[in-house]
């Protein structure tokens, strides 16, 4: 017989394992979680990481390879989650005041990185460029690779040949990998 310890509810494994299969169609273990100063939870599996949303009773499920990046801030005990967007349209930030973030904290970093396949900078204007960055999710080797745009700043889409040249950054950038 195995005893498994988590410290978190059966209930929040049993919402992330529902709505997994509502979304994929497979079923998702927690393998972190950290209770909210607000006593809701965010769980992370081997695929996602389950966000809190607007209706107190349904959590957002978003891939390892949709968050754009993650901080930490000790002194607030906020941990920023940043998620990717269309190019050209601000990130999606959520601000989740925790404690401490511990072992979700670590698998946060962990599988960020582990979704980046390639991340390369292209100057476009002397040292100011664009940062080009392929992320697949870690769960499997055979999911898509999705491609994010991040310009540096002083730069924005509405300049002049910025986006003509991102894109062209884009392209040099998948064929030089074969991604």
């Amino acid at each position: 017989m195995r005893l498994l310890r988590t410290a978190w509810p059966r209930e929040l494994a049993a919402a992330v394992s529902a709505a997994a299969r509502e979304s994929t169609g497979s079923k998702e273990d927690v393998l972190a979680a950290v209770q909210l100063a607000n006593g809701r939870w965010v769980a992370g599996t081997r695929a996602a990481v389950y966000l809190p949303s607007d209706s107190a009773d349904v959590d957002r499920r978003v891939g390892w390879e949709q968050i754009e990046r993650a901080n930490w801030d000790s002194e607030a005990s906020v941990l920023h989650i940043y998620e990717t967007t269309d190019f050209g349209t601000p990130l999606r930030a959520s601000e989740l005041k925790v404690e401490d973030p511990g072992r979700f904290g670590q698998l946060l970093r962990e599988r960020v990185d582990a979704s980046i396949v390639v991340q390369r900078h292209v100057p476009l204007s002397g040292k100011r460029g664009v940062r080009i960055v392929g992320r697949r999710n870690p769960s499997g080797a055979d999911t898509e690779v999705t491609w994010n745009i991040v310009l540096d700043k002083g730069l924005e889409p509405s300049q002049p040949g910025v986006v003509a040249a991102a894109e062209a950054a884009l392209r040099e950038v998948r064929d030089e990998f074969g991604v």
